[in-house]
């Protein structure tokens, strides 16, 4: 049963960028539809390393956005990530369930930097492990001051989350098949302002979760370092203007030929970090063949990043498209395509509370 009954579910994730919610209701069928969504920025010290910073200045804007979006719900569903969450694979003899749960937690007494006492945890069994015998285990933690924190942010204003959850499974939620076709071995890069997630799915089982301390703000900083410019202005030129060059692309405009020397640096530093996460994938596991890599986060709006991308690693290329997971006919399908790659979070945030 959904948290709210066959009425709603409200996502809200909680960027250190932007602030986005989404409604989602029924729509027969096992099908959703988008009913409200919104986005504001994120008010300065309100996000930090994934998780609030101040829960009086987040809970404030989170209740602009909510008003600013017509959603009228008191519970919702939301998301740690970035720096705030630690997810680590572990291998394990087969045992009974509630061996388990103390094997886990002897366990990620070796992986966390801080105590088990001092976090929130929970984990899945992924399945049977190539070697006999050994199950392979997803652990999830967080530091139960950031857990505090974050659902604080929300109680300020009277709202409640009985889910919290993983900012990058949510993504996959949301744009990743669920039809049970076979799609081989994706890579889901999440390009997020401080950070960004890489996830390597092989069908519908997880084969490697990592999270890299550079995304979008980075080449926010690089176009301003490039072009003297101050960092709102050179986040106006990255949204309007900014694009990658393709081979033989030769721009008269030579501020586009400025922009794209900065963000060529930062760009290959990201994905430099998608290579070695696959070549680790391909050797540890002896994984199959990627079939694709799909991009989703405001920094996948980047003009030419998919085919510059495909170029380069070889692979096709696509952006995220949340809104196949559930219609949004009550918005213009141009609004749905700039703010579609930003909002794969929320959306996957909203079909949990389903």
């Amino acid at each position: 049963m959904g948290l709210f009954g066959s009425r709603s579910s409200i996502g809200l994730d909680l960027g250190s960028h932007t602030l986005k919610a989404v409604e989602v209701v029924p729509a027969g069928g096992g099908r959703h539809k988008v009913a409200r969504l919104g986005v504001i920025p994120t008010p300065q010290g309100a996000i930090a390393d994934g998780a609030a910073a101040s829960a009086e200045v987040l809970g404030m804007a989170i209740r602009n956005l909510l008003t600013t979006a017509g959603i009228k719900g008191n519970r919702v569903v939301t998301a740690l990530g970035g720096e705030a969450v630690i997810v680590r694979e572990l291998k394990l003899p087969e045992m009974p369930d509630a061996e388990l749960e103390q094997a886990v937690a002897y366990e990620a007494e070796r992986y966390l930097p801080y105590g088990v006492k001092e976090v929130s945890r929970d984990f899945q069994v992924l399945g049977k492990a190539a070697e006999e015998g050994q199950v392979e285990i997803l652990l999830v933690a967080a530091r139960k001051e950031v857990v505090d924190r974050q659902l604080a942010a929300l109680h300020t204003i009277g709202l409640s989350a009985s889910i919290l959850d993983v900012a990058p499974f949510s993504m996959l939620r949301s744009v990743a098949r669920r039809d049970g076709q076979a799609q081989g071995t994706i890579i889901y890069v999440d390009l997020g302002a401080e950070s960004s997630d890489i996830i390597i799915m092989e069908g519908e089982r997880l084969r490697l979760a990592r999270n890299i301390s550079t995304g979008g703000t980075a080449v926010t900083k690089a176009i301003a370092d490039a072009l003297s410019l101050e960092l709102p202005a050179a986040q106006t030129l990255k949204e309007e203007r900014a694009q990658l060059l393709l081979e033989g692309q030769q721009p008269g405009d030579n501020t586009l030929v400025q922009v794209h020397e900065a963000i060529l640096p930062v760009i290959n530093s990201i994905f430099t970090e998608v290579r070695r996460s696959l070549d680790y994938y391909q050797t540890r596991s002896r994984g199959q063949a990627v079939s694709k890599v799909m991009l989703t986060g405001g920094t996948a709006k980047l003009k030419n990043l998919a085919p510059f991308l495909s170029e380069e690693l070889g692979l096709p290329v696509e952006i995220g498209n949340p809104f196949a997971s559930c219609s949004a006919d009550a918005f213009p399908k141009e609004y749905l395509s700039d703010v579609g790659p930003m909002m794969a979070v929320a959306v996957g945030l909203a079909l949990r509370g389903e």
